[in-house]
């Protein structure tokens, strides 16, 4: 749980930094693009694979590399010269989260009662969305204090004294005597492996796509219905932290009833939400339905964590946590793209009615393709 709120508030450091940081070195609107791109971008392409890989080998060694590459990689942010160099940073942080959070879930998965998967797995969920929260605040305060510098070496400090708790705490979780090793396979064939996989795969993804409306726009949203930058900052802050605090009773409730109800149901209320962000024109009305969004998402996430863990554990853990991962780095991708697409061509408002029908569209259409296949 550590390492992985760690990792989300190294990468939420340099939110608040990165787009200054970036036109510093000569970075122009599609420069910028691209080097924000290029995390996700990495997250997208690694997942998978890491995930198969730490299935083979073990889940301490990427562990491990992840979270020094990442402190390294905190010196590279400082020396990077140009825009390429700075796209090249990007990358390789994305890379680097990917050996931790998404390997450090597969752990949890393993070691979890089978009875208390839910708790388990929203106790390191709870952790990665308060580092979520956390890290633009601290971000900003460093930098406003002490410089930009010493936001990314505080990036990697955290990292290198986490580093040293995997090192002496987590076990290496070597395989019994006689335990055989799942054959590796390809994230197409993970996925037919299992018609519960491809409903987690497919919600998740839609789910990213039309957050981004909220994630991404909401300050445009603000401008247009009179609201400051501080009450935009208040109903994200609420959103996130909904989210996280939400998790263990949401992982609690997980585990003692149906998930595929809590997820579908968590989904639904979030998309509608979404869109009827346009419906209210004042900060109480968008607080409300950021509320709103923080305890659907509180509900759904630690249920869809539950039905991954399950199948993980038939399947390949590490090769199921990798897709969990990767399915919201791709939405992520395919969100501000779309969105930016949608609002140049119909305006501010048509963005949270798209988001809203495409979070609503995921769980429509798993559940008319899977609900024969579902079990509790």
């Amino acid at each position: 749980s550590a390492s992985v709120g760690v990792t989300m508030v190294g990468m939420g450091i340099i939110w608040p930094i990165m787009p200054l940081y970036a036109i510093q070195l000569g970075a122009g609107g599609t420069e910028l693009g691209l080097i924000i791109a290029a995390f996700n971008l990495a997250r997208s392409l690694f997942n998978p694979v890491v995930g198969r890989l730490s299935d083979r080998l073990g889940r301490k060694p990427f562990m491990l590399t992840g979270l020094f590459c990442y402190a390294l990689l905190s010196v590279a942010y400082i020396q990077s010269a140009s825009v390429a160099g700075l796209i090249a940073v990007r990358f390789a942080h994305g890379l680097a989260v990917v050996c931790v959070a998404p390997v450090a879930m597969a752990v949890v998965a393993e070691i979890a009662p089978p009875r208390r998967l839910g708790i388990y797995m929203g106790t390191l969920s709870m952790a990665l969305m308060l580092g979520v929260g956390a890290g633009p605040l601290l971000g900003g305060v460093i930098k406003d204090w002490l410089g930009t510098e010493a936001a990314f070496l505080t990036m990697g400090g955290l990292a290198l004294v986490t580093s040293v708790g995997i090192l002496v705490f987590v076990p290496s979780l070597a395989r019994k005597a006689g335990e055989t090793v799942k054959p590796s396979t390809s994230m197409r064939q993970t996925l037919r492996q299992s018609r519960i996989l491809q409903t987690v795969f497919s919600i998740r993804f839609f789910s990213a796509v039309g957050q981004g409306a909220v994630y991404t726009f909401l300050p445009l949203y603000g401008v247009s219905i009179g609201i400051s930058s501080t009450q935009v900052g208040i109903l994200l802050g609420v959103n996130v932290l909904l989210i996280a605090f939400l998790q263990r009773p949401g992982g609690r409730l997980a585990d003692r009833t149906r998930p595929v109800a809590l997820m579908v149901g968590g989904i639904v209320l979030s998309g509608l939400a979404v869109a009827g962000m346009p419906l209210v024109q004042n900060f109480s009305g968008a607080l409300v339905m950021n509320i709103l969004m923080g305890v659907a998402n509180g509900i759904a996430v630690p249920a869809a964590l539950v039905l991954a863990g399950r199948e993980g554990a038939r399947v390949g853990m590490g090769s199921v946590m990798g897709l969990f991962d990767a399915a919201l780095s791709l939405g992520f991708i395919v969100s501000p793209i779309l969105l930016g697409m949608v609002h140049d061509a119909f305006g501010i408002a048509a963005i949270f009615y798209v988001g809203g029908a495409s979070i609503l569209g995921g769980p429509l259409l798993v559940v008319m393709r899977f609900w024969s296949s579902w079990r509790p």
